[in-house]
Formats: C-alpha cells, structure tokens, sequence
C-alpha cells in the first residue's frame, strides 16, 4: 500500500471529528441515554482519536436539557394544601382543647354554683324554720297580749264604775286600823299588778313587732339571695350551652377537616400516579429513541470504519491525499459513477476553508427522532408568556395565593360562567376523567419534555385519552372546582407546579 502521506491522517482525524460533531449526535437523556453512550465509546474507542473520545465522554455527562427553575421551591399544589389543611387542623384541634378547657371550667363553676345554691337552700330552709318558731313565739305575744289588753280593759272598766274619787277615802275612814293598814297594801299591791301588766303589755307589744321585722329581713333576704343564685346559674347554663355549642362545632369543623384531608390526599395520590404513568412513558419513549440513534451512530461509525480498511484498489477510489499532492491522475471515464464520486469523509486541505460546512452524517431518520425528542419539550420552554388563556373571565386565584377553603392556589382559578376550555399548546392528552371530588372532571395534555397542563372542574370533558391536540383545541366545558364555579388551570414541569402568570399572554 505503500507510505501514507500525512496529509491523509490529518483527514481522517478530521473525518472522525465531524462525526461526533455536538450539533449532529443526538442529545442523550440524563440517565439511559448517557449509560447507552458511555457503552458505544467503550465499544468504539479503539478506532476513535482522543479528540472524539473527549467529545464523546463530555457528552455523555451532560444533561438533556436544563430544567427551569422552580417557583415556590417546587411544591406540588396537593401537597401545599394537604400542609395548609393540616396545619388548620392542627389549629382547630388547639381551639378544640382550649374550648373544651373553658367547658371544664364551666362545668367546675356550675357545680360550684349548686353547690352555693343548695347551701342558700339549707340556709333558707334553716331560715324558715326560724320563721315559724318567731310566728309561734309571735302568736304566744298576741295571746299574752290579747289576755293582757281584757285584764286591762277589766281594770280600767272597774275603774271607770268607781270613778268617785272620795270613795277609797271613806272606806279607809270607817275601817278599823288594822284592816286600813292591810286595804293601803291591797290598793298598792293592785295598782302595782296593774301597772305591770300594762308594762308587760307594752313590752309584748314592742317584741312582736321587732320579731314581725326580723321576719321581713330574713325573707327578704333569702328571697335576694335565690334570685343571685338563680341568675348565677343561668348565666353559667348560657356558658355552657355555648362552651358546648362551641365544641360541638368545632368537632364537626375537624370531621369535615379529616373528610377533606383524606379527599386532598387521595386526589394527590391519583394525580401523582397520571404524572407519574406520563413520565414513565415518556421515559421508555426517550429511552427507545436514543438506542435508536446509539444503534444508527454505532453502524454509521462501524461503516465508516470499514471504509477506511479496505484499501483503495479495492474499492476503485483514488486515495484523496495523492489527488491533492499530484500524484494520481484523475478517474477515467471509464469508471463506475459510484467510483467516481468522492468518499463522503474526505475532507479538504487545512489551507483551503470550505465552501459550505460538513455534511450530517445522521439519516433523516435519525433526524427526525432527534427532532422529536429534541423539539417538543424546548417549544414549549419557549413559549413562556405567549401562550393563550385556556378560557375566559378573570383570574380571581393566582399562583400562591390563599383559595377560599383554606388551601394554596398553585396554578390559577379563572372566574367564569360555564364556556370552551382550549388547549393552551399542542400535545398528546395523557388523561381525561375524573379526578376525585376537589378536581372533578379533569384533562391533563403532555407536552413532552416533562411539561404538562393540567384543565380541572369541567362539566363536560371533550377529549379522549391519546388524542393528539394543538393549540386551541377545546378539551371540554368549564363547570366548577373547590367549591366555586369556573376553571382551575396549573402548568407543571416534571410534577412541580409552575406559575402560569409567567406563561399566558
């Protein structure tokens, strides 16, 4: 075969780069698509410069594409509302214990307050039994009275039948000294009895009357203290028919609370299983398509390689490098067509720059998997801000903001009476049903490249599960979701919700 001109080494070496040109190899998935590569280098690099082997490991690291940032760190809506409900669980459970404090305290006083009452009753009760011995001690008073007023009324009427004042005077004047001595004694002695009785009388009269006035206090009294006591219980009734009250309510508030919570949590875990099934078929998609392109890169290069053992004479092409030194002469006419045409890896001289760049060495198969693969997902990056409103009304959720029921919108709400829901780009519907009683009836369209858009609480659904859709395309009807009419739209990357605000026009 004779010595090889350098000139030729240097085409090969150039031959070799062009096919592992970045722009012409297929961009690798971060994992599948890398160990498929890392494979190929592994098997070719014996017939590989370092040149290509460099190119071929950096490429083999990178990865597919980047993804965006997340807002919000990346949470899923789900489970920011599960946390929300949670936490307001976990609140209500707090007031749940302080009220049933205040009820135990209530009901503390309430016995107190029984207890103070049914000692105001054994007082009151002790009381009047005081009362009726001051009613009997009061009606002796009166019968003493009573015998003491006719005693009385006697003397003064036998005092107004002797009302001669000169008869005592004669009586004693005609007496006898001893008799008059003993009828002075009698007269004092009655007059005392007299006076007596009419102080007993005025005493009596006096005493009944105090009595009669320590009956009314008592009775006020205890009359004062049952009407506070009775209002101190009813007061402390009205508190506990509001403690309990309270309770009830907020008892029935975590019931609803735990049915919402398993509802959110079951919601979540059949939404994740859609995103999850989109991501492993789209996983197994991309995984078929970079063996694809591994498999037509490694028979390209395994061509190319055979190519360049045989020997010139053999394949009836003249060796390139002797053209350019002068040394052949040109193919004759008599050669095949297929001979004359120049290998598609020869390359011209370092000196000359060439006209138009390299040819691909990738088929139009391998480009349009590429395509596919490579475009889909970058479209829809790009469109940040251009694409269109999925339906009409206005946004009356944004992305972060708290949603009536207590949770986090993640996506937005658009306020709206039933009207078309559009697809917002073009995709592949991935799922189409309903999606528990939060989401109802709900349409996810893959996008590919991990973006996804998410068309919850429609009334009627129009699409079907693998229908291809573009922009524009009505999906459904818009009906209600969480508790308020309109749609509830979220954009998602890889199950990470996005804000949509930084997508629509």
């Amino acid at each position: 075969m004779g010595a090889v001109p350098a000139g030729k080494n240097s085409s090969e070496k150039k031959t070799q780069t062009r096919l592992y040109r970045p722009s012409e190899i297929p961009v690798p998935q971060p994992v599948a698509d890398s160990a498929i590569i890392r494979r190929f280098v592994r098997t070719s690099a014996p017939a590989m410069s370092p040149r290509s082997l460099l190119i071929a490991a950096l490429l083999a690291v990178l990865p597919a594409h980047a993804a965006p940032e997340q807002d919000g760190g990346g949470l899923d809506s789900l489970r920011r509302a599960i946390s929300d409900t949670e936490n307001d669980l976990r609140k209500k459970k707090q007031a749940q214990e302080k009220t049933q404090q205040t009820l135990d305290k209530t009901r503390a006083a309430l016995e107190k307050a029984r207890r103070e009452l049914a000692a105001a009753d054994r007082r009151s009760r002790d009381a009047e039994q005081r009362l009726q011995k001051l009613q009997s001690e009061l009606e002796a008073l009166k019968a003493e009275t009573a015998s003491g007023k006719a005693q009385l009324a006697r003397l003064l009427g036998g005092q107004y039948k002797n009302r001669q004042s000169n008869a005592v005077i004669l009586f004693l004047k005609n007496a006898e000294p001893g008799r008059k001595t003993r009828y002075l004694q009698y007269a004092r002695r009655i007059g005392e009895a007299n006076r007596q009785v009419i102080a007993r009388l005025a005493g009596q009269q006096q005493q009944m009357q105090q009595h009669e006035a320590e009956i009314d206090a008592e009775l006020a009294k205890l009359a004062a203290l049952k009407q506070e006591k009775q209002a101190a219980l009813a007061k402390l009734g009205k508190t506990r028919a509001a403690a309990q009250n309270e309770n009830s309510r907020l008892t029935a508030d975590i019931a609803r609370q735990n049915s919402r919570l398993a509802k959110l949590k079951s919601d979540e875990a059949r939404l994740n299983q859609v995103i999850a099934g989109i991501a492993r078929r789209n996983a197994a998609k991309h995984r078929r398509e970079a063996a694809a392109r591994a498999k037509a890169a490694a028979e390209r290069l395994a061509a190319a390689k055979q190519a360049r053992q045989t020997p010139p004479q053999t394949q009836g092409k003249p060796d390139p490098a002797a053209i350019l030194a002068g040394k052949t002469d040109r193919p004759s006419e008599k050669t095949p067509a297929a001979v004359q045409r120049p290998s598609e890896h020869t390359t011209p001289p370092e000196s000359a720059p060439p006209s138009t760049p390299p040819a691909s060495t990738l088929t139009a198969e391998d480009r349009a998997l590429q395509g596919e693969y490579a475009d889909n997902g970058n479209l829809f990056s790009k469109m940040q801000g251009r694409l269109p409103h999925p339906a009409g009304g206005n946004v009356s959720g944004g992305f972060g903001q708290t949603r009536p029921d207590g949770g986090v919108w993640r996506g937005q709400f658009f306020a709206t009476a039933p009207a078309p829901v559009r697809s917002v780009a073009g995709g592949t519907v991935a799922y189409a049903g309903h999606l528990g009683e939060n989401y109802g009836n709900t349409v996810v369209v893959d996008h590919g490249g991990g973006y996804t858009t998410i068309y919850t609480g429609l009334s009627a659904v129009s699409a079907a599960n693998g229908t291809p859709v573009r922009s524009g395309t009505v999906l459904g009807t818009s009906g209600s979701a969480f508790g308020a009419e309109g749609l509830y739209f979220e954009i998602r990357y890889r199950q990470s919700a996005m804000n949509p605000a930084a997508w629509l026009r």
